[in-house]
């Protein structure tokens, strides 16, 4: 599941309203510096992980800014949650902003133009928000998307969106290209190798921890719990054992450096 909008200002972000992961915001149009992962629980048995991806800027598709990079976090979520400042913020048209982002995600890739997104008009809180929503309302569902109300300063809609995006998640269906895509990229993106590291006793690398490591928030008690969970699935404790790590060894995976300890 991926959040994506332009712009998202303020010192609020949804996902640190439905989630335990608390994003670095600026105080600028694009609001979350890196893209971040947090665990959505709506209950014990029911649960999904949310991407916040940064603000896209004109010209992303073209690697502006750092739109090839933010285009690819987007290329892995199922479902699009397309956050919309329905407020207008700074003189803002909300629907042209929407277009904006839209049109950047066909430029980048007609499969991206196709996936499930569900525009979430955030704000609502704000003066001007109801008018200017009718008007983004009847727009977007012209075009075949649902819309929704929220504000993610005061939380406003934020419980419904997230069993609503659930909901989506539970529908999703790859296309048919996607699968294909996937067995093509990389025979198995979980795979990984322990080598010995230049400026560390050990080094890790593998396409999926390495991106986990760069997505994830180690500040954050849900992120560092997410993590530790595929840390164990991918059994890179027994790999690093059977390499002859020994406690108090230092471990690379790209810029993170751990300490080794035996928790057994």
């Amino acid at each position: 599941m991926g959040l994506v909008g332009y712009p998202r200002v303020g010192k609020s972000s949804i996902i640190s309203h439905v989630s335990a992961a608390r994003p670095e915001i600026a105080a600028y149009h694009f609001t979350t510096l890196t893209p971040v992962l947090g665990v959505v629980r709506l209950d014990e048995e029911r649960s999904f992980v949310l991407a916040d991806i940064p603000g896209l800027i004109e010209g992303a598709h073209e690697g502006v800014g750092l739109g090839h990079d933010f285009l690819r976090h987007v290329e892995r979520t199922k479902v699009l949650l397309h956050i919309v400042d329905v407020a207008g913020v700074d003189g803002r048209d909300p629907i042209e902003d929407f277009d904006k982002i839209n049109n950047e995600l066909a430029e980048y890739s007609e499969r991206l133009a196709r996936r499930k997104q569900l525009v979430v008009a955030n704000k609502m809180d704000l003066p001007d928000a109801q008018e200017n929503f009718e008007r983004l309302k009847e727009y977007v569902e012209a075009k075949g998307y649902e819309i929704c109300k929220a504000s993610a300063a005061t939380g406003e809609g934020l419980r419904e969106l997230m069993f609503k995006a659930y909901d989506l998640l539970l529908a999703y269906e790859p296309e048919e290209d996607e699968e294909d895509l996937a067995r093509f990229d990389e025979i198995d993106p979980d795979s990984y190798e322990i080598v010995e590291g230049n400026d560390t006793d050990w080094e890790v690398r593998g396409k999926n921890i390495e991106r986990l490591v760069a997505m994830t928030n180690f500040d954050n008690d849900e992120a560092l719990y997410r993590f530790q969970l595929i840390w164990k699935r991918l059994g890179i404790d027994e790999a690093l054992k059977e390499k002859g790590v020994q406690e108090g060894e230092s471990v690379r995976i790209r810029d993170m450096v751990f300490e080794y300890k035996d928790n057994n």
